[in-house]
Order: structure tokens, then sequence, then C-alpha cells
């Protein structure tokens, strides 16, 4: 293999691939990248055997060819250049000299051979914009559930119907949801691994290209232009959402995010290191937010809000609290609850066809003292 590329192109698509191609794997040919030229361009692809993702770059091929390079050591390479034109040479020993106005490296790789294939793919495509989900994934990402929870709940909950297409994830605690009515395409019902999606926002981001979206039986596959991730799908039952939306007897009182947010953030600094818990007390035109720690002391701020019903004591974990609030751009959150002891919504309506809700469970707060 002997290509020429710019390096600006070459450092701009590694940034796509070092998520998946980690340093420490335990299969070594992972923490490589897959390198194969053809005239014209370069294809790159990177894998960790749960999510895959290929992308190219222009670039003159004068002798075509594929290696595997070791991932991060080529980026830092890369990003070390000055801007230019990058030449890359490789041998049958499976090694790559790399050159840039004077600079000069060889770097050890493997065969590409020993790099994991990708199923091919020949099924429908639904279609949205990749705008959706550059919105969509950070507004639930926050909610999915962590090590140690139910399997299933490591994943974010894909719905695509002739009506809508929506995004639900959840931990147990809390909940997210996001949804757009629309027609998309294929209908499909999948649960999407966390990482899949992490790296699906770094391609949809500022992105106003359409977004294909196929599955099989195991997989899921998302192509914006030159690039595409490949994902495993998780098994098991998601749990019935619906049945945890509150939505009867609630108050509903308007909060301006831009306020209640640091408030919540400045009070939580003094909460417990274990439950993070804050309290919340709801009257006539104000809430009081408080906190207190055996080990710290205590904190309280109250804001102003429209609320003229009765009072209201609840206790949240902070940090759930702060996610949702930080998960969003609108100035005004809609903050519905019944009382103390039954789980609190937070919606925002981004247009006639887009809504955002976010469930938080509560918490209880023993008495002070």
């Amino acid at each position: 293999m002997n290509i020429k590329v710019d390096r600006d192109l070459f450092l701009s698509e590694l940034y796509y691939l070092q998520g998946v191609a980690g340093a420490k794997q335990l299969i070594p040919i992972l923490s490589h990248l897959l390198i194969d030229a053809v005239p014209g361009k370069i294809t790159m692809r990177a894998t960790d055997l749960d999510v895959t993702v290929t992308t190219e770059c222009a670039a003159v091929a004068r002798e075509g060819g594929s290696i595997c390079l070791p991932a991060r050591k080529l980026a830092e390479i890369v990003k070390s250049l000055a801007h230019g034109e990058i030449e890359i040479k490789t041998n049958d020993l499976f090694q790559a000299a790399i050159a840039c106005n004077g600079s000069r490296f060889k770097l050890h790789g493997m065969s590409a051979e020993d790099f994991p294939r990708v199923q091919e793919y020949s099924g429908e495509y639904a279609e949205a914009p990749a705008e959706l989900f550059s919105r969509f994934i950070p507004r639930v990402i926050h909610a999915v559930g962590q090590e140690g929870s139910h399997y299933a709940l490591h994943g974010v909950k894909l719905e695509v119907s002739d009506e809508r297409i929506r995004m639900v994830a959840t931990d147990g605690h809390r909940l997210a949801l996001v949804e757009r009515e629309g027609r998309f395409g294929k209908a499909m019902d999948v649960i999407i691994p966390k990482r899949a999606l992490v790296e699906l926002a770094k391609i949809c981001a500022a992105s106003d290209e359409t977004l294909l979206i196929g599955k099989d039986d195991n997989h899921i596959r998302f192509k914006l232009g030159k690039r595409e991730i490949v994902s495993c799908l998780l098994a098991g039952r998601y749990p019935d959402y619906s049945s945890v939306l509150p939505n009867e007897g609630l108050h509903r009182l308007p909060l301006d995010r831009n306020v209640i947010s640091p408030a919540v953030k400045r009070v939580a600094l003094m909460a417990d290191g274990r439950s993070r818990a804050i309290k919340l007390e709801i009257g006539k035109g104000m809430m009081n937010i408080s906190s207190q720690s055996i080990d710290c002391g205590e904190a309280g701020e109250t804001v102003p809000i429209c609320y003229e019903g009765k009072k209201i004591t609840a206790g949240f974990n902070a940090t759930y609290l702060s996610d949702v609030f930080s998960a969003l751009d609108e100035d005004e959150v809609l903050f519905e609850i019944r009382n103390g002891e039954t789980p609190a919504q937070f919606t925002v309506s981004a247009s006639d066809h887009e809504r955002y809700l976010a469930v938080v469970m509560p918490l209880v707060i023993a008495a002070r003292g």
C-alpha cells in the first residue's frame, strides 16, 4: 500500500473511530484500525465486536492494499503532524512508514486478514433526519441503566412506527422519553446498546443529511453519508414503561431551567454522598431547595415559581434532576407532581410534533434532628 492523504481530512475521520478501538483490548487486533486503500480513497474500520464503525477519506492511492494499524498511536502521530500531505507506505512485514513535512515514523501493524469481517446487509432501511438523533440521544442517554441493572436496561429502546419515532431509556429509578411524529419507513422495535448511541451521536452532530437505519435479526446499522455504524442488539424484554408515567391528579408548575438548574447544583454540594438527596418544598410563589449531610453540613436556596396550589414536600436524587435539566436546551420546563410519594414528571414540547418527558422516582427524606 502506498497512499497520500490530507492530514486534516485523515484526522477528522480518525476521530470517529477512536471510541471503538480501545488501547486495552484482550484481543490485540481490536485495538487496531483496518485501513483499505482503493483508487481515490481509503476505507477505515474499527470494532470491539459489539460495535463497528466504518468511514472513508479521499486519498491518492499509488498502490492499493490493506493493513491494520494501532488506532491510538496512529491518531497521536497524525495529530502531532503539521498541516499538509501525509504519505503512508506499507511493506510485507505489516509495517507502515509515515512521512509528512520532514517528520518520519515507522509504525508496526498487523495483517488485515486477522480483522473481523462485517456481514453485508441488503434489507430495507428506515429514514430519519440525522438532526433528530443528534437531539434525541443526549436527551435520553443519561437514564440508561448501569452495570448491575437488568440487562435490557443497559440500552435505549428505539421504536419506529407509521406514526412516530420514539426513544426510551430507564434504569428503574428514572426514565427519559423523546418522540417525534411522522412517517419514517421500516417499522422496528429494538434495544440499542449505550456505546453504539454514543458513537451515533458523534456522526450525527451538526449533520443535515438523512440517516438510514437497517435491522436484521441481531444487528442494527446506521448509515450516514460515508460513515456507518453496525451494532449488536440487546436481548431481553424491556419493561412496560407506560405504567410508570404519571397522568392524573398532577399539580403543574412551569420552571425556569436557567434558574432551577444552577440552584439544584449549588444545594447538591452539601447533599449526602450516597443518596444525593435534596428536598423540594413547594409553596405559593416559591420553592425551597435544601440538603443536609452529617459529614458536611447543610445548604438551602429559595427560588420564585408560578404556583398557587397546596404545599408539597418531596425528595429527589440531585444528580437525576441535574441530568434532566442538562439534557435540555429549552428555557421552560413543566414540572408535574402529585405528592411527595409518587414519581414526578418533567416535560417540554419542542414543537407540535415533538415531545420530551422525564420521570424521576422520589426519595424518602429523613426529618432533621
